[in-house]
């Protein structure tokens, strides 16, 4: 007998773009591209595909790798479309082959003009223990590596491969095979697949069933045009034949709530059954602030056929054989495991206690292009929320610093509720744009206001609203709202909550304290 379970989407929600997964013993592993954030790479653990658990980051330790450089590229593409292209971690892949883990990525950096990666992996024996390896490096112009180990040991590298335009590349589909020990090529680079567009293939994975090598990618870009396509040869090189029913994953031409669906991987559970996971984002009228999201579907792959992917849905049932049912085990996470920092964090400017988090403000600020801001953040994992963090006291009654509570996407998109010393005030700023103003409100009371000061940001599907509490009785004040359709753009990334603290280099002495951050 076999039993209906049902799978809520997103699986991962909030910022947790290209995802990809792999099944070893009783627990599936999935790891989300992070972008300007640290730590980066962030892993998954679930038993039943269902109650899914951060568990640890591939990118952990500031001696793996820089992000300092991980800006943000702003370009019209016509009236009302902006693209935020957010450079630093993308489109990684997780593997396991002889009792190692391994995750495969590319670290890009921009300045507009050319495009910078450099492509590695990393590895553990144990990946619990959050302890992975140094960076191995390997050479290959392009993004989205994958790795694929055939019957007899060999390991390959995939990628997309990139030529011209840096913003509007001839992409393709390129393979070599590796020395997974070094990193070094054992072959020369040899292209498998230009995409049935023949110009963006992206994404690759290559998967071996029946004889057959299929290849996937991911095509038309990011957005709305987003789609999966496949292909298949009897050889690791090809040539590869193009699915005739291609695409076999899009949202495009539909109405339903989860477009831009793309950029997926396929893999297997205990019982054998067939599931893909995917990018997408909840098109609710044009608002999507939560950003591209890890979404689950089920897949059924004949023998001899090709994969049928069922589109991805908010809620699903699919069968089980009773005897291996899922069964929703909690899964024991790390204290802080979610915490991230914009482009690295600098360790002597947090200090943590039991009850209280102190800060040492940066010359970086929210707005930076590079470098590192004194910011503690967590993903926004839900629509309806709350963020809240309590502002204690400072050490030093003089300065110029600004500490607060942040809404944060990327340097041109970020809003913020915080006290500033230099006038003794709570204030609300927003910058949504390059070439936007910033926003400021001030609170308009005469009196400066006493610790603690709490902070609030309340969030719904349309709004952001900013509020703050002077002492512990005092009623909650509205200094700001931000609109949703405000940080829904063409991006790569999701919205950020957290606690800063900013100033000249003069406040670098003083240490600014607060309690109970938290989003709920």
């Amino acid at each position: 007998m076999a039993s209906s379970i049902e799978y809520l989407n997103p699986i991962i929600p909030g910022f947790a773009p290209d995802p990809s997964v792999v099944f070893v013993e009783d627990t599936f592993y999935l790891v989300n591209s992070s972008f300007h954030v640290f730590p980066g790479l962030p892993i998954y653990a679930s038993k039943d595909l269902q109650l899914w658990n951060q568990i640890g980051n591939a990118i952990n330790r500031a001696e793996q790798l820089s992000l300092t450089n991980a800006n943000t590229d702003e370009f019209s593409l016509g009236p009302n479309a902006m693209l935020y292209a957010v450079q630093g971690l993308l489109a990684p892949s997780i593997r396991y082959h002889n009792g190692i883990f391994y995750v495969i990525c590319t670290n890009s950096t921009s300045d507009g003009t050319d495009l910078n990666t450099d492509s590695f992996y990393v590895t553990t024996t144990d990946i619990w223990s959050d302890k992975w390896s140094d960076l191995i490096h390997f050479s290959f112009k392009g993004i989205d590596p994958s790795l694929f180990f055939d019957d007899d040991g060999r390991a390959y590298i995939q990628g997309s491969w990139r030529a011209g335009n840096v913003w509007d590349p001839q992409c393709s589909i390129r393979q070599f095979e590796v020395d997974i020990a070094t990193g070094e090529p054992l072959s020369e680079t040899k292209e498998l697949w230009k995409g049935i567009k023949g110009s963006d293939a992206e994404g690759p994975h290559v998967y071996k069933k029946d004889g057959w090598y299929y290849l996937l990618t991911a095509e038309g870009g990011t957005f709305e045009h987003h789609m999966i396509t496949m292909a298949r040869s009897k050889n690791i090189w090809g040539p590869y034949e193009s699915f005739e029913m291609n695409p076999v994953l899009t949202a495009f031409g539909t109405e339903g709530l989860i477009q831009n669906t793309g950029h997926g991987d396929l893999f297997q559970d205990g019982n054998g059954q067939w599931w893909a996971v995917a990018l997408g984002v909840r098109n609710d009228g044009g608002r999507y602030p939560l950003g591209r999201e890890t979404f689950l579907t089920s897949v059924s792959w004949p023998t001899e056929g090709w994969p049928a992917f069922e589109l991805p849905k908010m809620s699903f049932n699919r069968a089980s054989p009773s005897q291996k049912a899922a069964i929703k085990t909690p899964l024991e996470i790390s204290a802080r495991v979610n915490d991230i920092f914009i482009r690295g964090q600098m360790a002597n400017s947090y200090n943590f206690s039991e009850n209280t988090i102190t800060l040492v403000p940066s010359e970086t600020t929210l707005s930076a292009t590079t470098g590192t801001s004194t910011f503690l953040g967590k993903r926004q994992r839900s629509l309806d929320c709350i963020a809240t963090a309590t502002l204690l006291s400072s050490n030093n009654d003089n300065g110029t610093w600004k500490a607060g509570l942040a809404v944060y996407k990327d340097n041109f998109r970020h809003t913020e509720i915080y006290y500033d010393r230099s006038i003794s005030k709570l204030c609300f700023s927003s910058v949504i744009g390059k070439k936007g103003a910033a926003k400021l409100n001030q609170d308009t009371s005469n009196s400066e206001p006493n610790f603690p000061i709490s902070l609030k940001i309340r969030a719904t599907s349309k709004m952001y609203e900013f509020s703050f509490q002077v002492g512990d009785e005092g009623e909650w004040r509205t200094l700001g709202m931000l609109d949703t359709m405000d940080i829904t753009a063409l991006d790569f990334t999701g919205p950020i909550f957290g606690i800063f603290a900013s100033g000249t280099a003069a406040d670098s002495e003083r240490h600014v304290q607060f309690q109970d951050f938290e989003v709920v």
